[in-house]
């Protein structure tokens, strides 16, 4: 089956508006064994929507459309969509019913202009969207079946696992199981992964799984995706070759599928009952603000301290401010911190900028009477080295409480 997705929106045309919702869609859509073969972004304007409805519906068998479907006079899907399939616009009463309920729950009055989001072309289907204003709807347009989905992230994400692909899947008629196996890593750059990895999949007995990668640095994400009969051909192909991945990755490998190095330090302390407090020197908080997300009680991490100002860190944690950035400095950064806040552990990332667009970064833990420390060496902007210094530091902190070497050298340092 052919599917395109089309995204509308000036401002998504324009760059304004990062298009995250397209690589949501066609990433899960792929993780179901659904090929995406065209993506198309088209502006708020009648004529070009309707010229790229009519291409789309020549070449495609589904097309999911994204946005357009609000309140406002630039809002054109359910218009166009209309014309397209030669339907005149009514009102639906079931879903202008849910939209009252929806703002009388808020406390908000809806205005006149929202019911333009219950008008949908006659003959299509309502799909429904639990968490906002704007239905999604399905209608065919020449030999294509076309679904309309809201612009709105959250509300997309939540319609597309429930609702379209399911009917997509009905569609396909293929009779078909499918599995995306994921492997997040740190440490191990992408072309040295895909040289160690290249004949994994020959493990496969069937020869029937696919390697791949997808690197956002700091982390790579290699990925293994069959498509099968069942679920026990799944399983006799694709265990064999997990199994190689993690031998050969190892220690670069901290999480798998859906889990994150935040989670799983965070379940390690919980695990082992122990607190952490943090003190971070030009890393913005990347390091407590990602641990904090995953601790929202509050029992694991127990204090951060984040700042631009040397003189104004040291201070706060009662160390003498003449002494100059390093690794000793750092050494006493985290000793006080766990002291004065009395945790189990302390954390300190400090980044020191050298010349010729380089870093040292000096990560230590202070365990109580015993310091672990590293010094990452580092080459790039300021993004890059920011980065790279709070996933590193992560990784230490996650390698410590899972008995790993502390200091194992990174792919992304000079």
């Amino acid at each position: 089956m052919k599917i395109e997705i089309l995204c509308t929106g000036d401002e998504v045309l324009s760059g304004k508006i990062i298009n995250s919702n397209y690589s949501f869609m066609s990433s899960k859509l792929e993780e179901v064994g659904l090929n995406v073969i065209w993506g198309t972004t088209v502006g708020d304007n009648k004529e070009d929507l309707l010229r790229a409805f009519d291409l789309a519906s020549e070449r495609a068998d589904a097309v999911i459309v994204n946005g357009g479907l609000g309140p406002t006079v630039d809002d054109l899907s359910q218009e166009v969509a209309a014309i397209a399939s030669g339907n005149e616009l009514e009102l639906r009463e079931d879903w202008l019913e849910i939209m009252e309920k929806f703002f009388i729950k808020r406390g908000r009055v809806m205005t006149e202009n929202n019911k333009k989001q219950a008008m949908l072309p006659k003959t299509s289907e309502l799909i429904n969207n639990p968490i906002g204003t704007a239905c999604g709807f399905a209608i065919n347009i020449k030999k294509a079946r076309f679904f309309f989905t809201p612009g709105v992230p959250r509300e997309l994400f939540l319609m597309l696992e429930n609702e379209i692909i399911p009917r997509l899947l009905s569609i396909s008629g293929e009779n078909i199981v499918t599995k995306l196996k994921t492997f997040h890593s740190y440490g191990i750059g992408e072309s040295r992964a895909d040289s160690l990895l290249k004949d994994v999949v020959e493990l496969a007995p069937d020869k029937n799984v696919k390697l791949g990668f997808q690197a956002h640095f700091p982390q790579l994400e290699t990925k293994l995706f069959i498509r099968a009969s069942s679920a026990d051909e799944i399983e006799k192909n694709l265990i064999p070759v997990e199994n190689e991945v993690r031998k050969i990755l190892g220690n670069y490998i901290f999480t798998e599928d859906k889990d994150t190095m935040e989670a799983s330090i965070i379940r390690a302390l919980s695990k082992s009952n122990q607190t952490l407090s943090i003190a971070e020197f030009l890393t913005q908080g990347n390091v407590s603000s990602r641990l904090a997300a995953a601790d929202r009680n509050g029992e694991n991490i127990k204090f951060s301290v984040n700042s631009n100002n040397i003189n104004t860190l040291t201070k706060n944690l009662d160390i003498d401010n003449d002494m100059e950035k390093s690794l000793i400095l750092n050494e006493k950064i985290a000793e006080n911190c766990r002291s004065n806040y009395s945790t189990d552990l302390a954390l300190s990332v400090l980044i020191n900028y050298l010349d010729n667009n380089e870093a040292d970064t000096y990560i230590t833990l202070s365990l109580g009477g015993k310091l672990i420390s590293r010094t990452g060496k580092f080459i790039g902007d300021e993004y890059r080295v920011t980065l790279g210094s709070a996933e590193m530091a992560l990784d230490c902190l996650r390698r410590y409480l899972s008995n790993l070497p502390f200091d194992e050298k990174s792919d992304f340092e000079r």
